[in-house]
């Protein structure tokens, strides 16, 4: 299939099946074509270490876990199979542990595309499905969220609604307000209270790399051939400290004196261990990464599962990170502009480290800067990082 173009195809709903069942999870090329000569990879969560991998024309690897219950199998009576682009995984003998996201990806010389079916398991002895009893409890904590907000705008507007004060000053723009305090619950200097010193793994760093002395300024290196399609996510550089657990707070700077804002530049954070790769639809938050990426004329995006597209104007020259693993959120700053941009969140397990990648072609590096956690005191405080515009960079 060397330079045609495909996507690839699965139900847009879940796959259910009852535990110690077999299951197909569809999944097929098109427009339909032969896939004997593609990679074909099933994997969960990690990209690098596939539930099944077909290339060279055989399987290849079958995780340790799923082996002699798992094989590349037809989605119907009607399919071809490889020669017709069904790349369907069979799976056998299901647990409950099986439950979640299933990655189909197939690769050609100049193509890729990857999707995901969710597959639930339900547990046959229950003539009920399990998730009923979660959903009534989700919509009624919904239902009770909305209740209370609603409550709590009428309390906001009660001057307005017993005439006592002008509307603007009660309740224009209330909701908007209730959703910023939502989002953007902290101030710079709050946020600076929970500032750490990061630096970058120089071991782990992508070998195209060009790192400083004092591991905090990274930059694409001069071996580093682009082809120019597309960011180059597998640029990356791991910070060297890991967090299980708490707030951390962090700042990059994106420019240089007399020097305009970096165009491309991705950062965030990712579950230790994970490998970034190339191609986009291996670095999700499925597979243990988390960032916000400046990917030049094509804009800012994260890579959420609905990735979230963003227009931030002016280009952010310091960029603030705020990793609350035990709320399972990371948010973005701009701190030059005192402004929140987006907060992804998720569900962090292990470890989990700074991520950096410099992207191509700028005249400004990435820089990790020095932020000291601020004194109590307000004479030091004068001094200290949190009552400053920005953080000193240690030279």
């Amino acid at each position: 299939m060397k330079g045609v173009s495909f996507t690839v195809v699965v139900p847009a709903d879940p796959v259910v099946a009852h535990v110690g069942s077999s299951v197909i999870l569809p999944c097929w090329i098109s427009p339909p074509e032969t896939a004997e000569a593609l990679e074909i990879r099933w994997y969960r969560h990690d990209f690098n270490n596939p539930v099944l991998l077909y290339n060279h024309r055989k399987i290849q690897d079958i995780q340790e876990c799923f082996r002699n219950r798992t094989s590349l199998s037809l989605r119907s009576d009607q399919s071809g199979g490889l020669k017709d682009g069904d790349v369907s995984l069979r799976l056998e003998k299901l647990t409950f542990q099986d439950e979640g996201p299933f990655h189909c990806y197939a690769s050609g010389d100049t193509v890729y595309d990857s999707k995901v079916v969710d597959l639930k398991i339900t547990d046959p002895s229950d003539p009920s499905d399990p998730s009923d009893p979660w959903k009534a409890l989700f919509f009624t904590l919904l239902i009770c969220a909305l209740l209370g907000l609603v409550a709590f705008i009428l309390y906001k507007c009660r001057d307005k609604l017993t005439g006592k004060k002008p509307a603007e000053e009660n309740c224009e723009g209330t909701m908007e307000k209730l959703i910023k305090e939502v989002v953007e619950d902290m101030t710079m200097e709050e946020l600076r209270r929970h500032a750490v010193e990061i630096s970058i793994d120089r071991e782990r760093s992508h070998p195209d790399l060009t790192v400083s002395k004092d591991c905090k300024i990274v930059r694409d290196g001069p071996e580093y051939n682009h082809t120019g399609e597309g960011f180059p996510y597998e640029l990356c550089a791991f910070g060297a400290q890991r967090f299980t657990s708490g707030r951390h707070y962090w700042e990059v700077d994106l420019a240089r004196d007399n020097t305009p804002p970096k165009h491309y530049w991705l950062i965030g954070v990712v579950k230790e261990g994970s490998s970034a790769s190339k191609h986009r639809s291996a670095v999700t938050a499925s597979a243990g990464f988390w960032f916000l990426c400046s990917d030049g004329p094509n804009g800012f995006h994260s890579n959420t599962d609905q990735s979230i597209i963003l227009s931030l104007n002016p280009r952010p020259e310091r960029l603030g990170v705020l990793l609350d693993y035990d709320d399972g959120q990371l948010s973005f700053y701009n701190v030059t502009e005192r402004k929140h941009h987006l907060t992804i969140s998720s569900r962090f397990s292990g470890s989990v480290v700074p991520l950096f990648n410099p992207g191509v072609g700028d005249e400004s590096p990435l820089t990790i800067l020095d932020c000291p956690e601020p004194v109590e005191s307000a004479a030091e405080s004068n001094t200290a990082c949190v009552k400053m515009d920005v953080c000193p960079q240690k030279h």
